[in-house]
C-alpha cells in the first residue's frame, strides 16, 4: 500500500507542477549567499539578516512565479520579476519602515531579504530563458542540443527537469519547513506599481492560496524528486552534464551574476532606488522594457504551477490530529504576513538505487570500412572482477574465427574496494578546502617542474580549483604539492591550502582560470613549464619551471586569443610536430565556426618560440553544425592528431558524436568515425597510452543494455588496436573514409548504472592499465575501475563512500607509484568544495611492475 500510495501522490505532483523551478532558484539564492563576500560593515549587515530570514528568503526566491496559471494572475507574476518591481518595492520599505528598523525588527529584515531574494529569480530567469537578447543560454542551448531545436520542449524539460536533477545530486538540507509571505506589503507595492498603468492590483486570498499551493510543491519535491530523475533525464544528457557548470545560464553562472548585484541592491536600500528608463538593475541585460519587448506574452513565460489539482498535503484539520505531512496557514493580521509550514511525521523512503557494476567484452575484429551498425561480433564476455577464458590467446582479426569463453564469477560487489573502510585500500591523503563550490580537483596534472623529467623523485603535482573566491572575487586558483607529499592521520582530510608551495591566482572574475592545464616546455630547458587556461576571459598563461624552486608565480608568456568568452575550455600538450618537444593545443569547442554557433575549432602554437602570439595552425570543425563540439578531447597517437566532436548529429539522430583523424604532416583529414546511437556522445573522452599502440575512446552518456535491462546514460569505453585501425583506409575521389565504430576494437566495458556516466575520466600509461571513471554510479558517490586489458581482462574498483562526492570525475598520474583521483562535489567541509585522493601502489609482481594500490 505504501508503494501505490506514494505512486499515486506522485501523479498527483507531476499534474500539479508544470515548469516550476522552485528548487534550483533556492539553490541559486543559496549559492550567492555563499558566494557573497561583504566590503563593508553594511553589506554585512544585509548578509546576516538575509541568512537569518531564510524563510523569507526561500518564499521571496519563489514569488515571481507566484501568479503563473493561479486564478488570472499571469501578467501581475510577470511583472514582479523586473528591476521595475524591485525598485518601487525598494522605495516602499524606505518610505514606509524607518532604516533603525532595517536590521532590528524581525517583520523589516525577512521583508528586505524577500525582496532580494526576488532579485535573485529574476536575475537568474534572464540568462535562463535566454530574455533581453541574450543568446544561447541554457534553456536555448539545450533546446539546440537535444530537442532537435524545439525551445518549448526544452523548456519543459529544464524547468521541470532540472529541479529533480538538483534533488539526484543535493540532498537540499537548508530548505526550510517554514515560509513567511509578507502579503499586505506585496499587495501595497503593487499599488505602487500600477498607479500609474491602471492594472490590477492582486487580491491578498490569491497570493495567499497560490503561494501556499506553491509550497505544497516544494515538500513533494524534496520528498518525490529523485524518482522522477529519470524520466528527465533520460531525455537529456544536456540537463545532466551542464546544469551546474554551462557558463551560460547554469547555476554556478546564475549564483555569480546574483552575488555580484548585492552591492547594488545593498546602496539602493541605503539611499534609494532611482528609476530609469528602462529600468535596470545590476546589469545591462537585467532591464524592465525585456518584459515587453523580448520575453513575450506572460503566459508563454515559465508557466510554473497548474494549481487546478489539489494539493496532495491534506488541509489543517481542525485538532491537528493524524496529520500526515500537513500544511499549516497562519496569517498574522497585525503585519499582514501569511506563515506556511509542514508538520513531517514520517520519512519518505529511499529508492532503491542500482549498483550494478560494469560488463566487459573483449574483441578483435576485421578491418572494415562500412559502417555495418547492425554487424554482431562475437567475443568474450566477463562479469566484473571474473576472468574470461580464452581457448587461444593469440590475437585475432577475423571475426569470425574468435574464441569465446564465460566467466561465472558473476557479481562480487564486496570486491569493490573502499577509499576508507578497507584498510589495505585506504587513500595516501586527500586534499580539499573549506570554501564553497570552490571545485578543487577540476583538473590534475603532473610535471617536472623543479628539475629535469630524468629525476622522478621531483614530480609535483597541479590541482586546479577554478572557482576558488577570495575577497569577493571568484578568480580560480591552482595549487603546486610535492609528489611525495607524506599522509597525515589516516581518513583525515588535509587543507591543501596548508600542503602546496606554490600558489596561483587568477586575475579575472568569473574567469575559471584553471579550468583547464597543459604540461610542456615551451623554454625547452629540460624543465617542465605550465600551461593555465582562463577560458572565460579568452586566456592561456604558461608558468616556467625553474631548477629547485619550481615554477614561476607569475606568468612568463600569455597567450591572449581572439574574443570568444570561450577560448581554453580544453588544453593539451602533444608534439604535434614529431620533433621531441610537446606542442601547446588549444581546444575551443565552444567557438563558433562561420554562422554555426559552438561548432568548435583547434588551435594549435607549435613549440618554437617563446613568445607565442599566434596559432601555427587552426583546423575548425571539417563539418561544421551548430552544437558538434569539436575540440572536445585532443590526443596524439603515432602520427595521426585525434580531435572529437563528441555532439556531431546524425539526420535526426542527436549527438551521436564523431571522432576525426589528421595526418600531422599535413594536417589533412584521414578518416572518421562516427557514433551509431543517439546522445551517445561518441568521442567525448579520449586517451592512448605511452607506447601508442592503443587507443581508448569513451562515449560517457551511452545507453548500454544488459539483458533485459537498459541503463540510460550507463556510458561505455571502447579499446582499439591503433595498428588494425590504421589498414585500409585509403582516400577514394576526395572521400574521407568513415570507419565502423568496431573497427580494430579490441575490448570495451560498459556501465550497468542508470546516468553513471562511465568514462567520463579515463587514464592510461605505459602498463596495460587502464584507468576508468564512473562518478554518477552509486547515487553520485561514485566509483572507479582499474582494467588489466592485455593481460588477463581482469577489473577491479575502488568506491568512495562520501555521499554524493562524484568520486572518479578526474583521474591523473603521478609517477609510476602514485594516482590521484577528484571528487568533483565533494562536501565533507564545505559545500561542493570538491576533493583529491591520492592513492599509492603497493608491491610489485614478479616482473618488477607496480600493480596494486593502496
Amino acid at each position: 500500500m505504501y508503494f501505490f500510495r506514494r505512486c499515486f501522490i506522485l501523479l498527483l505532483f507531476i499534474s500539479m507542477t508544470n515548469a516550476c523551478g522552485i528548487a534550483v532558484h533556492n539553490e541559486v539564492t543559496f549559492r550567492s549567499l555563499e558566494h557573497f563576500t561583504p566590503t563593508t560593515p553594511t553589506q554585512q549587515l544585509y548578509k546576516n539578516d538575509l541568512l537569518d530570514s531564510a524563510s523569507y528568503t526561500q518564499a521571496g526566491s519563489f514569488f515571481p512565479d507566484w501568479g503563473y496559471q493561479c486564478l488570472g494572475n499571469n501578467q501581475q507574476s510577470e511583472d514582479a520579476h523586473w528591476p521595475s518591481f524591485i525598485k518601487t518595492a525598494v522605495n516602499y520599505i524606505r518610505e514606509v519602515y524607518p532604516a533603525t528598523q532595517f536590521h532590528t525588527d524581525t517583520h523589516v529584515k525577512g521583508l528586505i531579504s524577500f525582496v532580494f531574494a526576488i532579485m535573485s529569480h529574476g536575475m537568474a530567469d534572464v540568462k535562463w530563458h535566454s530574455l533581453s537578447g541574450l543568446q544561447d543560454y541554457f534553456i536555448v542551448a539545450m533546446a539546440k542540443s537535444d530537442f532537435h531545436g524545439n525551445a518549448e520542449e526544452s523548456h519543459i524539460a529544464a524547468d521541470a527537469g532540472a529541479e529533480f536533477t538538483l534533488r539526484h545530486s543535493s540532498k537540499l538540507s537548508y530548505l526550510n519547513e517554514t515560509w513567511k509571505v509578507p502579503v499586505n506589503d506585496i499587495i501595497e507595492i503593487y499599488k505602487r506599481l500600477y498607479a500609474s498603468s491602471g492594472q490590477r492590483v492582486p487580491l491578498a486570498s490569491h497570493i495567499q492560496y497560490c503561494m501556499a499551493a506553491a509550497f505544497a510543491a516544494t515538500k513533494i519535491d524534496v520528498e518525490f524528486g529523485q524518482l522522477m530523475f529519470g524520466y528527465y533525464g533520460a531525455k537529456s544528457p544536456f540537463l545532466i552534464e551542464e546544469l551546474y557548470d554551462y557558463y551560460r545560464g547554469g547555476i554556478e553562472d546564475l549564483s555569480g551574476s546574483v552575488s555580484d548585484c548585492y552591492p547594488e541592491l545593498v546602496n539602493a536600500f541605503e539611499n534609494g532606488a532611482k528609476h530609469e528608463h528602462p529600468d535596470t538593475l545590476c546589469a545591462s541585460y537585467f532591464f524592465s522594457a525585456a518584459t515587453a519587448e523580448t520575453a513575450g506574452p506572460a503566459h508563454k513565460r515559465a508557466r510554473c504551477l497548474n494549481h487546478g489539482i489539489q494539493s496532495p498535503y491534506r488541509s489543517t484539520t481542525s485538532n491537528g490530529e493524524n496529520a500526515e505531512n500537513t500544511i499549516y496557514q497562519d496569517y498574522d493580521a497585525t503585519t499582514g504576513v501569511l506563515t506556511l509550514t509542514v508538520n513531517k511525521t514520517k520519512q519518505t523512503r529511499m529508492a532503491k538505487h542500482d549498483d550494478m557494476l560494469p560488463r566487459i567484452t573483449t574483441t578483435v575484429v576485421s578491418p572494415t570500412l562500412s559502417n555495418n551498425h547492425n554487424k554482431k561480433h562475437a567475443g568474450a564476455i566477463q562479469q566484473p572482477f571474473g576472468r574470461p577464458v580464452f581457448e587461444d590467446s593469440t590475437p585475432i582479426t577475423n571475426a569470425d574465427n574468435v574464441k569465446t569463453g564465460f566467466s561465472s564469477n558473476g557479481l562480487n560487489k564486496h570486491r569493490c574496494l573502499s577509499l576508507h573502510q578497507e584498510p589495505e585500500s585506504r587513500s595516501k591523503i586527500t586534499l580539499t578546502i573549506p570554501m564553497s563550490s570552490s571545485r578543487v580537483g577540476h583538473q590534475i596534472v603532473s610535471g617536472h617542474f623543479r628539475s629535469t623529467s630524468s629525476s622522478d623523485d621531483q614530480m609535483d603535482i597541479a590541482i586546479s580549483a577554478p572557482f576558488y573566491s577570495k575577497d569577493g572575487l571568484q578568480t580560480g586558483a591552482v595549487f603546486l604539492l610535492d609528489g611525495n607529499l607524506q599522509p597525515g592521520a589516516a581518513n583525515i582530510d588535509t587543507d591543501i591550502r596548508n600542503v602546496s608551495h606554490t600558489f596561483l591566482r587568477g586575475d579575472t572574475h568569473h574567469g575559471r582560470f584553471g579550468w583547464s592545464m597543459a604540461v610542456l616546455d615551451l623554454n625547452k630547458d629540460g624543465i617542465d613549464d605550465l600551461a593555465i587556461a582562463t577560458p572565460f576571459n579568452d586566456r592561456v598563461d604558461v608558468y616556467f619551471g625553474q631548477a629547485q624552486t619550481g615554477l614561476s608565480e607569475s606568468w612568463c608568456v600569455r597567450i591572449q586569443l581572439q574574443f570568444q568568452g570561450s577560448q581554453g575550455t580544453v588544453l593539451a600538450g602533444i608534439d604535434v610536430d614529431q620533433d621531441g618537444y610537446k606542442d601547446l593545443v588549444i581546444g575551443c569547442p565552444l567557438c563558433p565556426v562561420g554562422d554555426q554557433p559552438q561548432a568548435g575549432k583547434v588551435s594549435i602554437y607549435l613549440n618554437h618560440e617563446n613568445q607565442l602570439t599566434q596559432p601555427h595552425f587552426v583546423i575548425e570543425n571539417p563539418d561544421a553544425h551548430a552544437y558538434d563540439h569539436f575540440g572536445e578531447s585532443v590526443v596524439i597517437i603515432q602520427d595521426t592528431l585525434l580531435i572529437s566532436a563528441p555532439s556531431y548529429s546524425v539526420g535526426q539522430m542527436q549527438r551521436v558524436g564523431r571522432v576525426y583523424a589528421f595526418d600531422t604532416s599535413t594536417y589533412t583529414l584521414k578518416w572518421t568515425i562516427t557514433g551509431t546511437k543517439e546522445f551517445q556522445q561518441y568521442g567525448k573522452v579520449l586517451a592512448t597510452n605511452e607506447g601508442q599502440d592503443t587507443l581508448a575512446i569513451a562515449s560517457p552518456s551511452e545507453e548500454t543494455r544488459s539483458k533485459l535491462q537498459t541503463f540510460w546514460q550507463g556510458g561505455t569505453v571502447r579499446l582499439y588496436d591503433w595498428n588494425i585501425m590504421q589498414q585500409h583506409h585509403v582516400i577514394k575521389r576526395n572521400v574521407v573514409p568513415n570507419l565502423a565504430m568496431e573497427h580494430g576494437m579490441m575490448g570495451l566495458i560498459e556501465g550497468r548504472t542508470n546516468a553513471g556516466h562511465l568514462g567520463q575520466s579515463i587514464l592510461m600509461g605505459k602498463d596495460d592499465v587502464i584507468w576508468v571513471g564512473e562518478p554518477m554510479s552509486e547515487q553520485e558517490n561514485g566509483r572507479v575501475y582499474q582494467w588489466w586489458y592485455k593481460k588477463n581482462h581482469q577489473l577491479e574498483c575502488i568506491r568512495n563512500g562520501n555521499l554524493l562526492a562524484r568520486f572518479g570525475s578526474q583521474i591523473g598520474s603521478l609517477g609510476p607509484d602514485a594516482i590521484c583521483i577528484t571528487s568533483q562535489r565533494y562536501g565533507q567541509n564545505a559545500r561542493y568544495a570538491g576533493a583529491v585522493s591520492i592513492l599509492t601502489r603497493l608491491e610489485k609482481n614478479e616482473q618488477g611492475e607496480s600493480d596494486k594500490l593502496t
